[in-house]
């Protein structure tokens, strides 16, 4: 009675210290050489074409005041996402992030239960930490057993000089009506190569739009009068020059309120940037395809990709108040 009442309590494990006397033994059942049992927390095994994506993907978060009385802020974090269609019970795979020569450590790293080994010097990297020459900086292998839907293998900060889109914006009252000027420059060691880039300049708290009156340097500007939104496109590419601007003369005479915001009052404005840069992160952070080890009974086709994006990305009128965070901000 006693084995399968075990069996019952336990049935993911073998008991230790069992007393043996009075207890008749049951006949053990050979397992086969070279398999291996499926863990509780696999449900399934993957049949058909074998293929492991690796993705990674990095945020970036900026508030730039234009104001030397307040600090710019910018912060970065990264993703890296797996699906791993492999073929066996516990199929092994390892990703190696690597970085450039003169990449900056990546730091704050967590990685997914399911990584079976880690080298003790890729946790110990923290971002309130002072980087030295003595930071570990790659390369950063994780070895794991894959569970069958897409996950987070890890995630990670970093620590970069400078935001990767440097902005000013002024907004002033003028005969009643309101003057905008903005500029936005790519920093040079971003890809002038955006899937989508726009840069969003709302106005609250004040009558909807009754004419607006803008010039751009470069790209197109959507006037939505009704919200009181001016949307800047600017597509693709910046100019060879990495520089555009906006001026903008605007009367709210319309009938109508506007949208309201209780933080936006008076001179207190933003623009708000929504861009997406492919092949590219600011850490330089990159898997190579070749460098992804798969154990397994099929050789499965193996793709890669990484990405830039922004969110949370502010730039405030440096003639206004504007909210200001800590000395750094958190992801």
């Amino acid at each position: 009675m006693l084995p399968s009442a075990l069996l019952q309590v336990c049935p993911l494990g073998t008991p230790l210290d069992v007393p043996l006397v009075g207890v008749p033994t049951t006949p053990a059942v050979p397992i086969p050489a070279g398999t291996q049992k499926q863990p509780a927390w696999k449900t399934g095994l993957h049949r058909g074409r074998a293929m492991v994506t690796v993705a990674v993907t990095e945020t970036v978060r900026s508030m730039q005041y234009g104001n030397q009385s307040r600090q710019d802020l910018w912060d970065v974090y990264g993703t890296v996402t797996c699906k791993c269609e492999v073929e066996g019970v516990l199929p092994n795979v390892t990703v190696t992030l690597s970085l450039p020569p003169n990449g900056s450590p990546l730091q704050d790293i967590l990685v997914h239960p399911c990584v079976t080994s880690l080298d003790s010097s890729i946790l110990t990297s923290s971002s309130v930490d002072n980087l030295d020459g003595s930071a570990f900086s790659g390369p950063y292998k994780f070895p794991f057993s894959p569970p069958l839907e897409p996950f987070r293998l890890c995630s990670y900060t970093s620590q970069v000089p400078v935001p990767p889109i440097l902005g000013a914006y002024q907004l002033k009252e003028e005969d009643n009506q309101l003057r905008l000027t903005a500029s936005l420059k790519l920093h040079e060691t971003v890809k002038n190569n955006f899937e989508y880039c726009e840069a969003h300049l709302p106005l609250f708290n004040r009558n909807q739009m009754g004419g607006a009156d803008v010039k751009v340097s470069f790209g197109q500007v959507d006037v939505s009068k009704e919200k009181n939104l001016l949307v800047w496109a600017l597509g693709q590419k910046f100019p060879k020059s990495r520089e555009v601007s906006l001026e903008a003369k605007i009367n709210f005479s319309g009938q109508s309120p506007g949208p309201c915001d209780p933080l936006c009052t008076g001179l207190t404005a933003y623009i708000k940037l929504h861009f997406k840069v492919p092949d590219m992160t600011l850490s330089g952070c990159s898997v190579d395809q070749h460098s992804v080890q798969v154990y397994s009974s099929s050789k499965p086709r193996i793709a890669t990709s990484r990405e830039l994006l922004c969110k949370e990305y502010y730039i405030w009128n440096s003639t206004g108040a504007a909210p200001v965070s800590g000395a750094q901000m958190t992801t």
